[in-house]
């Protein structure tokens, strides 16, 4: 019986843009190379960071879902004071990146990052639904009472 809820965010955040960084380079019709450019890649145009590998498309999303996740921990310290625990993990740059399954199932882009893990159990991908995570701990921590 969970006294705390675990919630684990991991995201990766320029996976789905170009190679991840873990090596693979088996990414579906390589999806860099056809975004927004009528089918061809124009080298320059719209491509003001290339010498940072993998942070052309968007430099905030990989902030923006660290930043959604500190106020999903935030709710549910409110909901739940003291049992929930939320972490947040960008398995690019982590050093426990390279040995998680999580980062194999993004990289292989079967899922759509994030991957949101309840207890050690993947439940979300794609989004960061706050109600929905709120309810599941609710349900988690009302079983226990």
């Amino acid at each position: 019986m969970p006294s705390i809820v675990e919630i684990v965010v991991y995201d990766a955040p320029t996976a789905a843009s170009r190679g991840c960084g873990c090596g693979c380079d088996h990414h579906h019709g390589t999806p860099s190379h056809s975004h927004d450019h009528h089918g061809h890649h124009h080298h320059g145009h719209n491509h003001p960071h290339d010498h940072h590998p993998g942070e052309e498309r968007d430099p905030l999303a990989a902030a923006g879902m660290e930043l959604q996740t500190r106020a999903l921990a935030m709710t549910l310290e409110a909901a739940f004071p003291g049992r929930v625990k939320v972490e947040y993990i960008n398995v690019l740059k982590d050093p426990r990146g390279p040995g998680l399954p999580q980062t194999a199932l993004l990289c292989s882009l079967a899922y759509p990052p994030p991957l949101i893990y309840i207890n050690g159990q993947g439940r979300f991908a794609g989004a960061l639904p706050v109600e929905r995570i709120r309810e599941e701990v609710g349900k988690i921590l009302g079983c226990d009472s």
